[in-house]
Order: structure tokens, then sequence, then C-alpha cells
């Protein structure tokens, strides 16, 4: 996975690289050089694919996941490393909600802990939320026409978890890989507005004690997709 994801870094930056050598004289990087700070809204989905073992250690595969909105902020830094191209380096912080990436229940990958048990879908319920998502990156990027320009992110993000339901073990707080691509259009003031996709692939995490039971536990790898738009302002 690794070896993929340098691949897809090591491409997007190599077409950056291809679109500046033919863009025209009025684009700068000189444009976007500068210390900034901005405000996000964001909007997306988070998603746990794995595998519940109950007590009895029966596998069950499965999916549970869950959309949620965002917001925080940025800030960081850009520098010129040509007249087209230039590189950024940055931190995020969002607080503004919570992202409920899952919710096993019964027949779902929570499955059941008892067939004789009527109450065993509820008793096995829980409740994963990660929030205070946390985020450092660069962007290599490259001016496009006059004040715009394209980028692309390569970060690392750590959420902390909150969880909720009838199991023992935490999963402490959540790391991953974030991949992205964005666009800038920078105001003659100052000011600019950003726009950004991006995916987070986070490391497989693991809940024991499900539904009371020492042994029922739930393996999994959450990823998160998300589409933000920011308003900030270079210094």
């Amino acid at each position: 996975m690794k070896a993929l994801r340098l691949k897809i870094s090591t491409y997007a930056v190599a077409l950056l690289i291809s679109v500046g050598l033919s863009t025209t004289s009025h684009a700068g990087s000189s444009d976007f050089a500068g210390i900034y700070g901005a405000l996000n809204a964001s909007a997306g989905g988070a998603a746990i694919n794995g595998s519940h073992t109950n007590q009895s250690g029966e596998v069950t595969d499965g999916q549970v996941g869950g959309v949620f909105p965002l917001a925080g902020y940025e800030v960081g830094f850009t520098l010129p490393i040509g007249d087209v191209l230039f590189i950024g380096a940055g931190h995020s912080w969002t607080k503004g909600g919570t992202a409920s990436i899952a919710d096993a229940q019964g027949d779902s990958m929570g499955g059941s802990n008892s067939g004789d048990d009527s109450n065993a879908a509820a008793d096995s319920s829980i409740h994963l939320k990660a929030k205070n998502l946390k985020e450092v990156y660069i962007t290599p990027g490259i001016s496009i026409t006059d004040n715009s320009a394209i980028y692309v992110k390569i970060g690392r993000t750590i959420a902390d978890t909150e969880i909720s339901g009838n199991v023992s073990g935490t999963p402490g707080n959540l790391t991953g890989d974030t991949l992205g691509i964005g666009t800038i259009a920078m105001m003659p003031n100052g000011i600019f507005v950003k726009t950004e996709g991006s995916v987070t692939r986070f490391e497989e995490i693991s809940l024991t004690g499900v539904g009371g039971s020492a042994g029922a536990k739930i393996v999994g790898t959450p990823d998160m997709v998300a589409g933000s738009i920011a308003i900030g302002f270079k210094f």
C-alpha cells in the first residue's frame, strides 16, 4: 500500500510539472509565496472495512460508516521553487464536528453475541467517532494562470476517538496518510479561496470486548473521503 501511495504521489507531481511546461508567461509562483492562514469547512464520508469475531470464534466480514460535516483552520507557508512551481507546508486542525465512522449493530459488522438472546443485537451495538482531526502536510503546486494554481497534498493525519456502547476495548488515536488535490484562486489583496478533495487511509484498528465478551472483537481499516473549501489570507 505504501508503494502504491508513493507511485500516486510521484505521478501527481510529474503531472504538475508537465502542466507547468505549457503555462503562459502570466503565471507566477511568487503570487502564492508567503505565510497564510485560513478557515475551512468540509463535508465527507468515512467507513470501516473489516471483520467481527464473536465469542464463538465465528467471523463476519462487513462495512460500516457514516457522513459528517467539519470545520476548522489551517496555517502554513509557501515557497517558490521556480517561475511557476512552488511547494507549501502546513498544519490544519478540524474542531467543529464529529465523524461517525462506525455503528456496528446486530447483523452488521458488529454481529450478535448469542443466537438465543433476542437482545443480542442491542448488546453488541457500538458507536465509534473520530474527532479533532490534526494534519501536517506538504503541497507541491503549480501556477497555471495569473493568481490561480493547482496543487497536490501529501499529509499525515491524526484523529482522537470516542467510543460508546457495549465494548471494553478502545482503539486509541487514529493515524493515517492523506492524499489530495486542490485549486487556489488568489486575489490581489491577499485573500484566497481554496477548494480540495482528499482521501485518508487510516491504519488498522481493533476493538475488543464487543457485546460483553472478552473474545469478541472488531478489526478494520477506516477510510475517509472529504471535500473542503477554505477562505484565507496570505501575509
